[in-house]
């Protein structure tokens, strides 16, 4: 099964093919976000962008406005003004997707969506999380004034880690307040030698170009599967991991209503990071939310629980969470000074362990740190509303290009070069 089975669809889940109200980029600007600014968003997203440069935005019919933050509050002016840092030329359509959040700004870049005709892609995120809470609401994550208790109201240790017999009641609010859990012996050594068997065979038998495996290279030029995806379509005992009882009573943590993403939206999946040193940037991913190139309101709320098939640790690598942000407006440029500032968790994990996070959490993998493997599985169970928007296989991935093995995907660095030259 190739790839051209998943061609790049830079239109999938568009906001006009769900038949979202369109074309109202004009009225949006000149009524209803005006009007929502005045009526208190202003004040919730003016401290973020006090000293950011304007950004505007221009249609390709020509309408064009500017968001400025001066004196305390954001305002939207009409046209471009001449200290815009960022100006994105883009069709009313796929502003209508950014609007609505079907596009992140990442899914528009990736999707070739937008001209710079005045600045470069990284200034973006200045204004990102502003721009989110004045289009839908979502807060702006504010370390400054996160306060996060455990259950009975005591400051919440963000690092704590629990065992699969502690109450329930405080696993789920950990979940619920930091976005993530980390769980010790949640599987036995018996079961993660057959898992672990097993997923080796599959990674294997992987094909270049097949749906089932992305591909990188590493830093002698070897190519070398970094992600098995739709693995419950290749193993019966990868089937079975869905209705694991431990599976199922960790997603259930979430108190969520959602399902097993079998064949959409790359399914129960496995990162295989068996490192010879630095590999190819897009099988390492920065500071992202799973739904990062966009679709959450179709495909969140997700929970991914993550079976520790190797430790995660300082001799190979780790996953990064950056403890209240899910559901949270989050800027993605991370230097690591402000990180030694900022609530970030890591955990080291044995085989056998697992974490389970919210897919709209913050959250980063490493490069490798030293030379062992890290391999890890995780089930990942969505809204059942991306069921019926996506076709088998099919995610907004699809913008992606590359998607369909007829190219390597580029990195976001090298996307955004790409777009800027233009």
């Amino acid at each position: 099964m190739k790839h051209e089975l998943i061609k790049r669809d830079v239109n999938v889940a568009s906001a006009r093919q769900l038949g979202l109200p369109i074309g109202g980029f004009r009225a949006m600007h000149e009524i209803i976000l005006p009007q929502r600014l005045r009526r208190g968003v202003s004040d919730q997203i003016a401290w973020d962008v006090a000293n950011a440069a304007p950004i505007a935005f221009k249609t390709l019919e020509g309408d064009a406005y500017t968001y400025v933050a001066e004196s305390g509050r954001v305002r939207i002016v009409r046209g471009i003004t001449e200290d815009a840092g960022l100006v994105i030329e883009l069709s009313s359509d796929n502003w209508d997707n950014y609007y609505y959040e079907m596009r992140t700004n990442y899914g528009l870049l990736y999707a070739e969506a937008v001209r710079f005709l005045r600045g470069k892609f990284a200034m973006w995120d200045s204004w990102e999380p502003a721009l989110r809470c004045l289009y839908s609401g979502t807060p702006i994550y504010n370390p400054a004034t996160l306060d996060l208790r455990d259950l009975d109201g005591a400051k919440l240790d963000i690092h704590r880690s629990f065992l699969p017999n502690d109450d329930p009641a405080h696993m789920a609010h950990f979940l619920h307040t930091t976005g993530y859990l980390h769980i010790r012996s949640a599987f036995s050594k018996e079961e993660m030698g057959r898992i672990s068997e097993e997923l080796d065979q599959v990674r294997g038998a992987a094909v270049e170009g097949e749906v089932f495996s992305r591909w990188g290279t590493d830093d002698q030029g070897r190519k070398t599967v970094f992600d098995l995806h739709y693995l419950t379509l290749k193993s019966r005992l990868m089937k079975d991991l869905d209705n694991h009882a431990m599976v199922r009573f960790l997603t259930g943590l979430a108190g969520e209503h959602v399902v097993p993403s079998e064949d959409r939206d790359c399914g129960t999946h496995a990162i295989t990071r068996e490192f010879s040193g630095d590999s190819d940037s897009f099988g390492v991913l920065g500071w992202h939310q799973d739904c990062g190139l966009g679709g959450c309101p179709v495909t969140c709320p997700r929970v991914h629980v993550g079976i520790q098939v190797d430790a995660a640790n300082a001799d190979s690598s780790k996953l990064y969470f950056l403890a209240g942000s899910a559901s949270r407006g989050c800027h993605l440029n991370i230097s690591p000074e402000q990180a030694r500032n900022l609530p970030i968790a890591a955990f080291d994990t044995q085989p056998g362990d697992a974490t389970v996070h919210l897919g709209c959490i913050l959250h980063a993998a490493n490069t490798a740190q030293g030379r062992n493997r890290r391999r890890t599985i995780y089930t990942r169970f969505v809204n059942p509303m991306a069921l019926d928007i996506f076709d088998p296989f099919g995610s907004v991935d699809q913008v992606i290009p590359g998607i369909s093995g007829d190219q390597s995907m580029p990195s976001p660095a090298d996307m955004a070069a790409l777009v800027e030259a233009r």
